[in-house]
């Protein structure tokens, strides 16, 4: 079968879901190409054309679906093919397959079952029958129940790189490579999708799976050798969940065949001296963590997120003390009466941390998601929920007061600035009143690019970033 995945935009971060599934096709011997909606509906024409595809897979986040499925459309007009949809919005929302030009969607893990449709499909299969899919079939919707979670995650081929790095060239070119050494994460923090997830595969496995470390040092090594690289960026939700002897194992292996600078996310509570010190020998050098809501009350009753600030403080002193940089995460813009108060105890707790880059985003409540559902019962949401956003860099969805909009806006995007320029503190007050919304739009993307691409990396040239910086910042604000 020809697949065609078709994704939403060419950002800079790759999508990973879209290598798995083209890694796991390719290994079935199908024939597998991808283009990106935002390289324009001529280019997206032209190659469906071309390829002349029996599938055309589109992957989407809430927020991308309604752009996604107005260009599927279209191409249903002058082509004939079988539309999957798949990825978090179809998954959460699975009244999705009532869309008209929609002809079956995939919840849940694709993997395995993707394959599985495909070849069903070819061999003239009860394709509609598949496991984890919805599918339209001579008048009837069958949905199907969902499998088990994938246990054993070395049984998966590798991502398909090659798939992705031939169409994005600013990928391709970025020495920091990403990885998943695990999938899964156990926490119930309300504006994850996780709480829906977890419920979707209740007793169908262990929420938590990973790599053996031979098989992801495996896996890095192969990257390495094809392309250039000189960091190793892992994007799991829990690093640090993995069993001690896991570690040991991998920090072995890590230090002697790679050798490279790595980084990961880590959870407050998870931070353990004694396995950073390895990880540290190994060749961490920075760690991104989340910290979220400076009020203890709000971060634990609202968002749900079973941390206190001392844990957070002793986290940060034991990662800083080893001489690992650390990037803070940061949510701003909740639904309540005094956000930016709120906002504004975020930014002194990370003061008082003193990372070296205090990331932070406005909240969007994805629907479905409890902080959506309380927002809406606040009167901060109308019923059908937020308007889909393409990024939370810019705005909230949220229904404040035209002032207090103002002023959330502007202080998310002098909040990384304000947090390394400590003197900037007691000037916020006046800063976030003055009409200035687009230089400081400009202000935060230029210190979010310096921060991630320069000033935390020892392996980028000041120079190319910015030329590579001002290009991505051409594209997100021409798409944004």
């Amino acid at each position: 079968m020809k697949i065609l995945f078709i994704t939403p935009e060419r950002l800079g971060f790759p999508r990973m879901g879209t290598m798995y599934l083209s890694g796991a096709l390719k290994r079935r011997g199908h024939e597998v190409a991808l283009i990106h909606a935002s390289d324009g509906s001529s280019a997206v024409e032209g190659r469906v054309a071309a390829f002349k595809p029996d599938v055309i897979a589109y992957s989407i986040m809430t927020g991308e679906h309604p752009k996604m499925l107005s260009l599927n459309r279209e191409l249903k007009a002058r082509h004939s093919f079988l539309a999957v949809f798949g990825g978090p919005h179809p998954t959460f929302f699975p009244a999705f397959i009532e869309e008209n030009s929609c002809d079956a969607v995939c919840v849940g893990e694709g993997g395995r079952v993707f394959p599985e449709f495909c070849d069903r499909l070819q061999s003239g299969g009860n394709y509609w029958e598949t496991p984890n899919f919805i599918v339209k079939h001579e008048g009837r919707v069958f949905a199907n129940e969902v499998m088990p979670l994938i246990e054993d995650l070395d049984d998966l081929p590798s991502p398909d790189r090659d798939l992705v790095y031939a169409q994005d060239a600013h990928i391709k070119e970025d020495s920091c490579h990403i990885f998943f050494s695990s999938w899964g994460c156990p926490f119930q923090c309300t504006y994850c999708f996780n709480n829906r997830y977890n419920e979707l595969y209740r007793g169908k496995g262990r929420t938590v799976r990973y790599h053996s470390p031979e098989r992801i040092i495996e896996d890095i090594l192969a990257v390495k050798s094809k392309y250039r690289m000189s960091m190793v960026y892992f994007v799991d939700d829990l690093f640090l969940s993995k069993p001690a002897a896991w570690f040991d194992t991998f920090c072995e292996l890590y230090k002697r065949k790679v050798g490279l600078p790595f980084s990961f996310h880590a959870r407050a509570n998870l931070v353990s001296a004694g396995v950073l010190a390895k990880l540290k020998d190994a060749g961490l050098s920075l760690v991104w963590m989340g910290v979220e809501c400076g009020d203890e009350k709000i971060a634990n009753e609202l968002l749900k997120r079973s941390l206190t600030n001392a844990q957070i403080i002793s986290a940060a002193g034991i990662i800083k003390g080893l001489g690992i940089k650390l990037i803070t995460q940061n949510l701003t813009g909740l639904p309540l009466a005094d956000s930016y108060e709120v906002d504004l105890k975020t930014l002194d707790l990370n003061l008082r941390i003193r990372p070296d880059f205090a990331w932070a985003a406005v909240l969007y409540p994805y629907p479905g998601t409890p902080i959506s559902e309380y927002a809406m019962k606040q009167g901060f949401l109308k019923p059908e929920g937020p308007v889909p956003l393409d990024t939370n860099k810019r705005y909230t969805s949220l229904n404040f007061s035209p002032a207090e909009k103002s002023r959330i806006e502007n202080l998310h995007k002098l909040f990384g600035v304000a947090v390394n320029f400590p003197w900037l503190r007691r000037h916020l007050d006046t800063l976030t009143r003055l009409p200035l919304s687009a230089l400081y739009l400009f202000i935060f993307y230029a210190w979010y690019g310096y921060c991630v691409r320069v000033k935390l990396r020892d392996d980028t040239s000041l120079f190319k970033e910015v030329l590579r910086h001002a290009g991505l910042l051409l594209r997100i604000l021409r798409q944004t």
